[in-house]
């Protein structure tokens, strides 16, 4: 099967890392399968065939190559409704939406929030394009709010690649490190996690608490040791280094960043935006902007060794159900099951 994935970016988030994953396995079943994308930045190994759509990376470039796009290929996943939308003039018997979270969580500005909702609608309810969900909350929000046709295939973490590895323990100096997540991404709460951070700033800049980061490279008003973006052996080491994740986002699919962190035995302080989790069980789970709750979570687990421990025992529980050969295995079965003649 000639199989497509359209983009704007590919770059080093957990939805382009699960785009490359999926690509990478569809290549392995014997697939043809082109990533055509605009901007390429990406620390994953890419084993389907790369199209670039130009050498300017302007999104409106990229909007109208997903206007006009005839590439001969059987399957077309979008995983952007607004790219879908673009894409369903000319593709619309051939097109899958990769609904990786729900793209109105983006934007915080009512206009933009109505236009997002609205080609939900004629995406999935008008035009009834079938819908691949990372998770069963987010699929059940989108059959509920859009009566969309959609098939869950949960995200899954590559336990040979995300374990406790110790080898990052001396970076610590014997401090207690807490690791967030860098994006300027409205939904991911990074504002949230500076907020709470600043309720241990005297801790921070004392030195008897580090912070790390991974992602983006944003400024923060206390020291923060910042790795940028890195390999998946390099995020497995910082992750098994950390005593705890703070994730405090406002929307989410089905994070492959808190997979990650639990398979490789770091405790989450996050909120109910990770359906997957549960209080007190194998996470902190606090009300979306809870930054009061976020930071009394975020001090059991640092000075609770116990609880601590509980997480973690209970976390690794529960990344070992959600498997990235398994996620892998269904995209492609659902795949096949929406286009195969």
């Amino acid at each position: 099967m000639r199989i497509c994935f359209f983009r704007h970016s590919l770059l080093s988030r957990g939805g382009d890392k699960m785009v490359v994953e999926h690509a990478n396995y569809l290549v392995s079943q014997g697939h043809d399968v082109t990533i055509v994308t605009n901007v390429l930045d990406t620390v994953f190994e890419v084993k389907a065939r790369i199209h670039r759509i130009s050498r300017l990376h302007n999104r409106a470039i990229t909007i109208l190559k997903a206007l006009s796009f005839a590439k001969p290929c059987d399957v077309i996943i979008a995983d952007i409704v607004m790219m879908v939308f673009f894409l369903s003039f000319k593709n619309r018997k051939r097109l899958v939406c990769f609904a990786q979270d729900y793209d109105e969580s983006y934007y915080k500005g009512t206009p933009m929030k109505l236009l997002i909702r609205a080609a939900y609608f004629y995406c999935l309810r008008v035009l009834r394009l079938p819908a691949i969900s990372v998770s069963e909350a987010l699929g059940q929000l989108l059959a509920r709010r859009f009566k969309a046709d959609v098939h869950v295939v949960a995200n899954g973490v590559d336990t040979g690649v995300f374990y406790p590895d110790p080898e990052y323990m001396s970076l610590k100096d014997g401090r207690p490190v807490v690791l967030v997540f860098g994006r300027s991404d409205y939904r991911k709460g990074f504002d949230l996690a500076i907020r709470v951070l600043g309720r241990f700033k005297a801790e921070i800049d004392s030195g008897t608490l580090a912070v790390w980061s991974v992602g983006e490279e944003l400024s923060t008003p206390f020291k923060m040791r910042r790795f940028g973006f890195v390999t998946p052996d390099r995020l497995r080491k910082i992750l098994s280094a950390s005593d705890v994740l703070l994730y405090p986002s406002r929307h989410e699919g089905l994070p492959l960043f808190v997979l990650e962190a639990l398979a490789c035995g770091c405790p989450i302080v996050t909120t109910e935006a990770v359906s997957i989790l549960t209080n007190a069980l194998d996470g902190v789970v606090c009300p979306v902007e809870g930054v009061e709750c976020l930071a009394k979570g975020l001090r059991s687990v640092l000075n609770d060794r116990k609880f601590q421990s509980g997480l973690i025992v209970r976390g690794l529980a529960t990344a070992k159900k959600y498997t990235l050969s398994n996620c892998k295995r269904l995209f492609e079965e659902c795949i096949l099951a929406l286009f195969e003649k």
